[in-house]
């Protein structure tokens, strides 16, 4: 019997799907600890978000890298997700935070690899209290000829290449330092409501799972999902060039993040 096309990107598009419900319920979930006692043997998704995350309070240097979502390109306000987490850790403690942004626009995990390599950056990351990132999206999409143009053998290769480098860089920055928390901001598709939706749904829902089965590796790492935040929302919270999040779109995220954190 033959299977079409269609109903075998259906079919695998569900369960990718479910597996992100699932994410996000164990998220919710973690950060209730009275709904959810952790078990001697934690999930994976316990232990990428675990119940008891890090007091707001204790959190006075903060260090953030990746790409343009980290430096908060398409918000007019200038502060991005990570400028307004800072805002809303000052709040919380009454006390500054000091906040360093590295993230680069355009940056790929090749190239935050060899940002880590830096001594600056070393000694940054070595005093940091919390450690705030973001990556991939560039990876998966930038060098695949566009939003309409989808090629799926350098999507496969491109995320091959990412799989590895976020290891590594959760392995580089976790060796510089042993306790702060790292947040990872994971992908959300931009591409929702448009004709490659088909095409990149299940590239970025696979893509967060495997960073959530890497991050598991790694104590104190949280992998705070977006993909929902954004979903049948594409218009009301993306900037105009339809990539990056606005000011209302990186408030969400924002909030999420502080979620995780109190």
């Amino acid at each position: 019997m033959r299977i079409s096309g269609q109903l075998l990107w259906r079919t695998a598009g569900f369960f990718s799907l479910l597996s992100f419900l699932l994410l996000a319920t164990g998220f919710f979930l973690a950060l209730q600890p009275q709904v959810l006692a952790p078990s001697k043997a934690p999930s994976p998704s316990q232990a990428v978000i675990p119940a008891a995350p890090p007091a707001a309070e204790g959190i006075h240097k903060v260090v953030a890298l990746g790409d343009s979502l980290t430096r908060g390109a398409g918000d007019a306000n200038g502060q991005g997700y990570a400028g307004l987490v800072r805002q809303a850790l000052e709040k919380k403690s009454k006390q500054p935070v000091t906040f360093t942004n590295l993230a680069i626009n355009g940056q790929e995990s090749p190239d935050l690899l060899k940002q880590l390599s830096k001594d600056q950056v070393k000694s940054l990351l070595a005093e940091a209290d919390l450690i705030l990132f973001t990556i991939g999206g560039n990876d998966l999409f930038k060098q695949t000829g566009g939003l309409y143009m989808i090629e799926k053998e350098k999507l496969a290769a491109a995320t091959k290449e990412l799989t590895a480098n976020y290891q590594e860089i959760l392995r580089q920055i976790r060796a510089l330092n042993k306790k702060a928390p790292i947040i990872y901001t994971s992908l959300y598709n931009p591409f929702g409501n448009t004709e490659a939706a088909a095409e990149t749904i299940m590239p970025v829902l696979d893509w967060n799972a495997a960073a959530v089965q890497i991050s598991a590796d790694y104590s104190q790492v949280f992998v705070v999902p977006t993909y929902d935040l954004f979903q049948n929302k594409e218009s009301e919270y993306l900037f105009t060039d339809h990539f990056h999040p606005n000011a209302a779109g990186y408030a969400r995220i924002a909030e999420r993040i502080m979620q995780a954190l109190e």
